[in-house]
């Protein structure tokens, strides 16, 4: 009986230990959105949206990397869903971060952001609907 008592008691322990767990998940924050480009051309399917979260904050350096997210088109058309997540710790409210994104097949670069679109910090939210433009080839 003395077993079955102790036995209740540790598992009262645990259901009540189950909520305090829940800070250790928000300690990461989450930034979303689409990536889209205005140019009515289908995307090759071996092509890669690369999004990133940046931090932005130094003008004399340059940004670091916090997050990153690739996605394969694999036929899919814009817009593409993103999320990125990235430790609470590691962003400071005195800082700024933006989303960068761009799509690559293999090397070659065919759309990059050419706006810069804050996140986080600064009355900045935590989605962003990024719009690319078109990378026009270099002639060889």
């Amino acid at each position: 009986m003395l077993s079955a008592a102790a036995g209740a008691s540790v598992l009262g322990a645990c259901a009540s230990s189950a909520p305090a767990s829940k800070p250790a998940a928000s300690a990461s924050l989450r930034v979303s959105g689409t990536v889209a480009y205005r140019e009515r051309i289908a995307l090759d399917p071996a092509a890669e949206v690369v999004v990133q979260l940046l931090d932005v904050s130094r003008m004399d350096a340059p940004s670091v990397t916090l997050a990153e997210q690739r996605i394969k088109a694999n036929g899919r058309q814009p817009p593409f869903a993103y999320e990125l997540q990235v430790e609470a710790g590691r962003i400071d409210p005195r800082m700024r971060y933006a989303v960068s994104a761009r799509i690559l097949r293999g090397e070659q670069l065919l759309f990059i952001n050419d706006t810069q679109y804050p996140v986080l910090t600064q009355g900045s939210g935590a989605t962003a609907d990024l719009v690319l433009v078109r990378v026009t080839p270099s002639p060889h």
